[in-house]
């Protein structure tokens, strides 16, 4: 069975190693690369991933990732595609053996916000060491690239309205891990950084808005919701 895991991102090399680490154990890496300045490029193509650079200004612009997403997969010949961020991790126990066993041509697997007090130093898995969290929803972003006409994502790439043989498995042993609030000064570096590459656009519409909390509203967030986390792996 080929997976292909196709993945935006800009200068995460903190997280990469973990991205890679998980999903190279069943599937090939697509890297679409969006104006990295670190490291992310070198790693993903230490363990022969692929990357695809795009011609674009250096900003956060959810109109244009939106349709890099919409579009990155339709020439795939794999029989399941995956379309994450970096800090987007779709887990099952057995998920090559499930994929191989399904129906289904499409899945929409549940979402977990992930929360830890520190960044994870594990050189295993990162979900052996970051296993609480909360349930926020679901994210559509495993499916048959020969049966899916089109994905539709909506601007956030968490809901989408896709065409073709749509045969959609509602399965709740599929989990997407959000590994986004690891620790208060990784968020608080991170929203900075993308603060400063918000697009004209996004500001006027109002997305992503979350990279403008201020240092003490992100570590009131992470002290309310490090509270009484659910223990996800």
């Amino acid at each position: 069975m080929k997976i292909e895991v196709y993945v935006l991102a800009s200068n995460e090399e903190c997280i990469m190693p973990y991205f890679l680490r998980h999903y190279c154990q069943f599937a090939d890496i697509i890297l679409l690369e969006s104006c990295s300045t670190d490291r992310t490029v070198q790693l993903v193509q230490e363990v022969g991933g692929e990357v695809w650079h795009y011609d674009h200004p250096d900003e956060i612009n959810d109109q244009l990732f939106l349709d890099i997403k919409n579009n990155c997969w339709k020439e795939s010949t794999a029989d399941w595609v995956i379309i994450v961020d970096a800090d987007e991790y779709v887990y099952h126990p057995n998920l090559v053996k499930m994929l191989g066993e399904t129906g289904a041509t499409i899945f929409l697997p549940r979402l977990f916000n992930m929360f830890t007090d520190t960044f994870p130093t594990t050189s295993g898995q990162i979900y052996e060491e970051v296993t609480g969290g909360r349930e926020g929803g679901a994210k559509m972003n495993l499916f048959r690239p020969s049966e899916i006409k089109e994905i539709n994502y909506a601007i956030g790439c968490h809901n989408a309205h896709p065409t073709g043989n749509v045969n959609l498995s509602i399965n709740s042993e599929i989990m997407t891990l959000h590994m986004r609030h690891l620790g208060s000064d990784y968020v608080i570096d991170r929203n900075a950084k993308g603060a400063r590459r918000l697009s004209d656009l996004n500001k006027n519409m109002g997305w992503g808005y979350h990279v403008n909390a201020s240092p003490d509203e992100v570590r009131k967030y992470m002290s309310d919701e490090m509270t009484g986390l659910i223990k996800v792996i």
